[in-house]
């Protein structure tokens, strides 16, 4: 009798080995231990393959159980029709109003793993539950308080102040035209809130430990102490480590590394949600093949991230790229619209839901007439989820194989061919337009050059852009339009070597040296070993009348 079966063994889902790695998140361990011996070291280029693989199809998921059906669509309505078009209204809003961005990305970088932790909870609920253990408030209570301290833990890290906000974001918003919207939480009161909330989880996980064995065996209790663990490796490990650990001894706990982990989280989270929602749609339709159903919330997942990057893309009906707050954006969105289905559709009170998470029957659905008005919309949705699926796959490869040996080899040529590749699939990059600018100014070919470079400050302006649009003004002998390019640089980095000592030198060139001086000076001060900068200042020093002089000290 084959073990996956939910009727032979009404104690697991799919079966234990699978329930035990996939259902539970323990999936994670083997990546984290990966994380370990390679020092947290992965191609970030390849990482939306990663993505594509797992988070996009479980996204996909939650779209098929709630669009794919009539009678679901009407009795999500509220939510499936209305709730959308806000989400949709808040996103278009935040590409062309940065704060609403910044708001937006913000709510889903603190919802996120409240996402994550609801789903541990009640898949431990399942797991209890399948076991005809009914359980009682109180323990209930306890199991709850087990996975939310954790998030607790990491949202008061998260909302730190200045020191912690990056370190914690499970994305980052460097390089784009967002920000993460800190609470500040000051750090003293943060310390004493992190220790009260370590104690509270250590006396509550003791809790459940004790309650749980009184009423069952530790093998049928063993699912649910995992998935306790597993919300703990999550969310608490990487806070406890910071606390107690060097920052040498982390590894991939390390707040250096603490976005590039929380992408593995996120990939144990999607392996999760995806073993769930696959054992639902075997129950609501028996005799379907997973590998179809698993193909289908990959088209489907693909196709809502893959037409908003393209018909929202430079030169087409957008303004933002891909790498300066696009696909951030499109991230946020969809995440915030997933989570808000998820809620909805998942409820363990909801009798057809218990009737098959809990008790393992098939699902109960009303026969319904192939709809014929909308026959369009599905080869439509699979479509263009292909090609999205194909852009996402060409993309990373042509970033990681092409990009990357282009630039160390200095493949001027070859770069050429990576940027056209990857605009085309709606991937141009304000970084590669600016370091192919540069390239193509070290070999004098200064008109090719500020096409790049301006193109790519069309994408996000950026320092290396303008300090190389100002050499080439420089060379043009316009000598005022490379004084505003270093100014603009100097904009974006205040305290930048480079941009301080082109912009003084710049200025006196073009007639105003005692504002050359005050620019060297600080140069000077921050790089005391280049002797470029010094020599220059003397230089300046010296063009300063006795009078200017003066008044520069007394100013």
């Amino acid at each position: 009798m084959a073990a996956a079966s939910p009727r032979v063994s009404p104690r697991w889902l799919h079966g234990p080995v699978s329930d035990l790695t996939l259902g539970t998140g323990i999936v994670y361990v083997p990546a984290f231990a990966l994380l370990l011996m390679t020092g947290a070291n992965f191609p970030v280029s390849l990482v939306p393959l990663v993505v594509l693989g797992f988070a996009t199809p479980h996204l996909g998921a939650t779209l098929l159980r709630v669009y794919e059906s009539a009678e679901d669509r009407n009795a999500y309505r509220i939510f499936s029709v209305w709730a959308t078009i806000g989400i949709f209204a808040l996103f278009l809003s935040g590409l062309r109003w940065y704060a609403i961005g910044s708001l937006l990305i913000t709510f889903y970088l603190t919802v996120v793993p409240w996402h994550f932790t609801g789903q541990n909870y009640g898949i431990a609920l399942i797991f209890l539950r399948r076991r005809g253990l009914d359980v009682a408030p109180p323990l209930k209570r306890y199991i709850y308080a087990s996975f939310v301290i954790p998030y607790a833990l990491w949202i008061f890290a998260l909302h730190g102040d200045a020191s912690g906000t990056a370190e914690y974001a499970p994305l980052g918003t460097a390089g784009t035209v967002y920000s993460f919207l800190s609470l500040g939480i000051p750090g003293a009161v943060q310390g004493v809130v992190l220790m009260a909330l370590m104690i509270s989880y250590v006396w509550v996980v003791g809790e459940c430990v004790i309650r749980l064995l009184k009423l069952v065996s530790v093998r049928e209790a063993l699912p649910t102490f995992v998935l306790i663990a597993t919300q703990f490796l999550w969310f608490a490990a990487p806070i406890v480590a910071r606390i107690w650990l060097e920052a040498d001894a982390m590894g991939p706990l390390s707040p250096v590394n603490s976005a590039h982990t929380f992408v593995w989280v996120t990939m144990a989270h999607s392996v999760q949600y995806l073993w769930i929602t696959s054992y639902y749609a075997r129950r609501e339709n028996p005799g379907s093949r997973t590998s179809r159903y698993l193909l289908r919330t990959l088209l489907a997942g693909s196709a809502v991230y893959g037409l908003p990057m393209l018909l929202l893309s430079p030169g087409v009906l957008g303004r933002l790229s891909f790498d300066s707050g696009l696909y951030l954006m499109v991230a946020g969105a969809l995440n915030v619209h997933h989570i808000m289905l998820d809620g909805v559709i998942w409820k363990l009170r909801d009798t057809r839901i218990a009737n098959v998470l809990i008790r393992g029957a098939d699902a109960k659905t009303t026969t319904r007439p192939a709809p014929r008005r909308r026959s369009w919309i599905r080869p439509l949705v699979w479509s263009s989820g292909a090609v999205s699926v194909l852009f996402t796959i060409g993309s990373a490869l042509e970033s990681e194989f092409g990009v990357r040996p282009a630039l160390e080899r200095k493949d001027l040529q070859r770069l050429e061919v990576a940027v056209r590749r990857l605009t085309w699939m709606g991937r141009d990059n304000a970084e590669l337009r600016s370091w192919l600018g540069a390239m193509k100014l070290e070999r004098g070919d200064t008109s090719a050059a500020l096409r790049d470079l301006e193109r790519s400050i069309d994408l996000r302006p950026n320092l290396l852009a303008w300090l190389n649009i100002g050499v080439v003004r420089e060379r043009e002998g316009r000598g005022h339009l490379a004084l505003e390019a270093y100014q603009a640089a100097l904009l974006l980095a205040p305290d930048d070597v480079t941009a301080l000592f082109y912009t003084g030198r710049a200025s006196f060139r073009t007639g105003d040296p005692g504002h050359a001086r005050a620019l060297l000076r600080k140069a000077a001060e921050k790089a005391p070993e280049r002797a470029d900068i010094r020599r220059l200042l003397d230089t300046v020093t010296r063009s300063v009348s006795p009078e200017t002089s003066i008044q520069d000290r007394g100013g």
